[in-house]
């Protein structure tokens, strides 16, 4: 890699790094009850000293990032951007692992660097990748070691190195590739992913090292990593297949018809409209920006090109089907759920190939460009002059449209996207205000928190209530009864009330403001006194 190269891959990485943290603590705002479960179970984990494989509340999750989250927790407290500060982590080191991928799988062009650094640049400035880059969603976790693992698989596909380095690239992948079946349930796919790289890479002639060998030293790897995961579900095989079976289009009556319609909502949802879902995009608005859609548009053209042109260059064809293959599989398992589509969570592993495809078209642009302006000087020698002001002009045009896109991801999510008022209620702000405003009461007042429209559970309460149980860091008993918190439904309170009235209290309402049910608190007990302490009602019961 040159020195340039490497300065342009630093600034990247910074990049993604400042849009991956810059203003964590406050955006986005509030907790969603899905992040605040995360850390509930973290903080169990800590409390008890037991770290799980899989959690099986909440539909069931896998249990590494969680328990990634509990270390961050324990540093940090518990705060959103404990939780989120992994999410940024995985993120930053998917930009860092796209290029070191792109790199490899182009090894033979001459321009590599250059792709690898617009697959880079596209991905740290994608708003699909930002976004989920700073939630704390254990799905950030499957770009990260999809990408790495292949990285690894291409270093000893490539036959890159010596022996000795090969079965530390084989067993590397591995481990992350197995790895990656404790991030998110369409990662499960991915083993699909390796079919084609190992009968390409076993029919191979003239290598130095035993390709079928280190396959299996990549495989034997991932099996170790898959394998404490692996035994969970045999033991609980319903977990195995949690929400999936839920949302499967197979529960449709037309399963058929459901799934092209899905299949045309994914692809659409690259170009025309994506995830309507504020938390997950800008609601409605394609997953890809006109730019970067328009250079994905002219790689995936370019890429069938190379598929089916007999004259194309072997490694360009192999690239160019892996890349669709890449692409197709892992938006299967998006368009065989009837949920929330097009849905960019369920779609987050096919982000890496879609930004490598578009650097691949941009590339093929610049190529193209220099090709033109080689071919005019030697036609048209007195015209050098023109010529190179051309050249000199579209440079300057790809450095605006660099800036141009940079400026646009930090506008989009820090200016329009984050103050937009849909946003804090995607995020369950005003149940996380509720937990703040908890925060300042003194232990020794008893505290009501009214769950209405839902069965209380004895350990989790509800999953509605998860941020104010996480920003109170009252997930615990012993910690509710320590700080005098009382989860209960507005019968329970009722009942609670009528048979001794608490000596000084406060009640919120977590579900909805229930006015009705509070006004008529306050006209049945004088101690009792409405307050507006937020963007929420509380009821204050003075001391005798």
């Amino acid at each position: 890699m040159s020195g340039k190269a490497f300065l342009a891959l630093l600034g990247i990485i910074a990049l993604s790094v400042f849009l991956r943290f810059w203003d964590l603590g406050s955006t986005p705002p509030g907790l969603y009850p899905d992040e605040a479960m995360n850390g509930n179970d973290a903080s169990e984990a800590l409390a008890n000293k037991q770290f799980e494989v899989f959690y099986r509340d909440n539909n069931g999750r896998e249990g590494l990032f969680i328990n990634i989250q509990a270390l961050s927790i324990s540093i940090f407290g518990n705060k959103p951007w404990a939780l989120r500060g992994v999410s940024g982590i995985f993120g930053v080191f998917t930009v860092l692992g796209i290029f070191l991928l792109s790199r490899e799988m182009f090894r033979s062009r001459q321009n590599r660097d250059r792709l690898a650094l617009l697959a880079a640049f596209f991905l740290a400035t994608s708003f699909w990748h930002i976004n989920f880059s700073r939630i704390g969603f254990r799905a950030i976790m499957a770009p990260f070691f999809l990408v790495w693992g292949l990285y690894f698989f291409f270093r000893f596909y490539k036959d890159i190195g010596s022996a000795p380095s090969q079965i530390i690239s084989a067993a590397a992948g591995g481990l992350l590739f197995g790895l990656g079946f404790h991030s998110y349930i369409a990662y499960r796919a991915a083993p699909l992913l390796l079919l084609p790289l190992i009968i390409s890479g076993w029919n191979k002639p003239r290598r130095d090292t035993c390709f079928p060998c280190l396959a299996l030293i990549f495989i034997l790897f991932a099996a170790i990593a898959f394998i404490p995961l692996g035994l969970f579900f045999f033991d609980h095989p319903a977990d195995f297949f949690g929400r999936t079976s839920q949302i499967s289009v197979f529960s449709e009556p037309l399963p058929l018809k459901a799934f092209v319609i899905n299949a045309a909502k994914t692809i659409g949802m690259f170009w025309i409209y994506g995830d309507p879902n504020w938390r997950h995009n800008f609601s409605g608005a394609p997953e890809l920006s006109i730019i970067v859609g328009i250079f994905f548009l002219i790689g995936v053209i370019i890429a069938k090109i190379n598929i089916f042109k007999k004259s194309s260059d072997l490694t360009e064809r192999f690239n160019s089907a892996f890349l669709i293959f890449w692409i197709a599989l892992m938006l299967i398992p998006v368009m065989i759920s009837s949920e929330g589509l097009p849905h960019a969570l369920r779609s987050i592993i096919a982000i890496p190939p879609v930004m490598i495809l578009s650097a691949f078209g941009l590339e093929k642009i610049i190529e193209y460009s220099k090709r033109w302006l080689k071919k005019n000087r030697e036609k048209h020698p007195g015209h050098s002059h023109q010529l190179s002001r051309i050249g000199k002009e579209f440079g300057l045009l790809l450095a605006v449209m660099v800036i141009a896109i940079a400026a646009n991801a930090y506008d989009t999510y820090f200016n329009r996207w984050a103050r937009h008022p849909e946003v804090p209620a995607a995020f369950n702000t005003h149940d996380w205000n509720i937990a703040q405003y908890l925060n300042t009461l003194p232990d020794n007042v008893d505290k009501y928190i009214v769950i209405a429209g839902e069965r209380l559970d004895g350990r989790i309460v509800t999953i509605s209530s998860q941020s104010v149980l996480f920003g109170t860091d009252t997930f615990l008993p012993e910690a509710r009864m320590r700080k005098n918190f009382h989860y209960l439904s507005p019968e329970d309170l009722d009942a609670e009330f009528q048979k001794k009235l608490p000596e000084q209290a406060v009640v919120v309402f977590l579900t909805k403001e229930d006015k009705n049910f509070a006004s008529s608190l306050v006209k049945k007990y004088s101690r009792i006194r409405l307050a507006v302490p937020g963007d929420f009602i509380a009821l204050i019961i003075s001391p005798l």
